[in-house]
């Protein structure tokens, strides 16, 4: 999977009261059921609640259509940046006392003070909602910017290749079409939830587009997305968004300051190759993958927790609190055209 970053610039934002009720919808283009009749439905109810169900305080509209322009799937959304500190009180105020938000607070609060407390953190209107900011900008279904909660106000675009755009033979499955899922055939909804998590707050700063990496934040070098602040090399070390020519292969998301694992053992992709900085260099293993898998079904309840600790750590919070998925480390280790359009690559 790869991302494309644009230009983004500073959004000034207030702060409010958190969400306090779960809510995911996806608004259709026409294209979306007359590509395969029952989708919109599918997505708002089934997909739906596996974000709802989860998280008490998710709130998203998406909008979502089906395009031949962006591979096989990608989200485009506007960037937000608030203050270090207004991110790290954000959470403190939010967070659940479940053992992820009991890292994350300790995290915050005490390596990455040190790290980032100078700066801006990117955050994804869906998320500024869920911790109470206001102001938020979101995306038109046409590619302008908004307010959140004026008009028809999206808080990103969801774009799923047509099938005939796909090549060599290989098409989509939905899952309420019934049966198996075809070996030449790509989950339509594990596409879907991939860029549903991106749009939600798992999308990194960092570029991957260039012969090197860059911040594409615009706002400093070590500009960090939620999701960076939560990125190890080792315990106690991060692999910080200044220091890109020193993250070696292996970087991982820990919400407890590196000890821990938390995504099933997943490792970051940190190479400049085009897939996304935040995408998991596995591969048909969880929704984060950054290379899709042909023949493959996955959702965020069913792949080790990875996603659902990625967006707990961020600023979600679990209805319930189970221990979460862990792997225990032994040794070392977008204002404009602001957007942040995320695509897989094809297999």
């Amino acid at each position: 999977m790869k991302s494309v970053f644009l230009f983004a610039a500073m959004v000034a934002v207030g702060v409010g009261t958190a969400s306090a009720a779960s809510s995911v919808v996806y608004t259709c283009a026409s294209n979306v059921d007359t590509t395969q009749a029952g989708t919109c439905t599918y997505l708002n109810t089934t997909l739906a609640s596996l974000y709802t169900s989860t998280f008490n305080n998710v709130q998203a509209n998406i909008y979502i259509e089906q395009s031949a322009s962006f591979g096989l799937g990608a989200s485009q959304t506007y960037f937000n940046f608030v203050t270090y500190s207004a991110y790290r009180n954000a959470i403190l105020a939010t967070a659940s006392g479940d053992a992820v938000d009991t890292g994350a607070k300790a995290a915050l609060l005490t390596i990455d003070q040190t790290a980032y407390g100078a700066n801006n953190v990117e955050i994804t209107s869906a998320l500024g909602s869920a911790l109470g900011f206001t102001g938020l900008t979101g995306i038109t279904s046409g590619g302008a910017s908004c307010i959140i909660g004026s008009g028809p106000c999206y808080n990103g675009i969801i774009y799923i290749s047509t099938p005939g755009a796909l090549p060599g033979g290989q098409t989509l499955y939905w899952d309420q079409t019934g049966g198996f899922i075809p070996g030449n055939a790509y989950d339509y909804y594990s596409v879907v939830q991939h860029e549903t998590d991106e749009l939600l707050g798992t999308a990194s700063c960092i570029s991957t587009q260039g012969a090197s990496l860059t911040n594409a934040c615009g706002t400093g070098s070590n500009t960090a997305a939620a999701i960076d602040l939560f990125r190890y090399n080792s315990a106690g070390n991060l692999a910080m968004n200044n220091a890109l020519a020193s993250v070696a292969p292996g970087a991982y998301f820990s919400y407890d300051q590196g000890v821990t694992n938390g995504a099933a053992g997943a490792t970051f992709n940190t190479l400049s190759n085009g897939h996304d900085y935040a995408d998991f260099t596995q591969n048909c293993a969880h929704v984060q993958d950054a290379v899709a898998c042909l023949g493959t079904v996955l959702n965020i309840t069913s792949d080790g927790n990875a996603e659902i600790n990625m967006l707990n750590a961020v600023g979600y919070n679990t209805n319930a609190t189970p221990e979460p998925g862990t792997w225990l480390l032994l040794g070392g280790g977008l204002i404009g055209l602001a957007g942040g359009r995320k695509r897989f690559s094809q297999q």
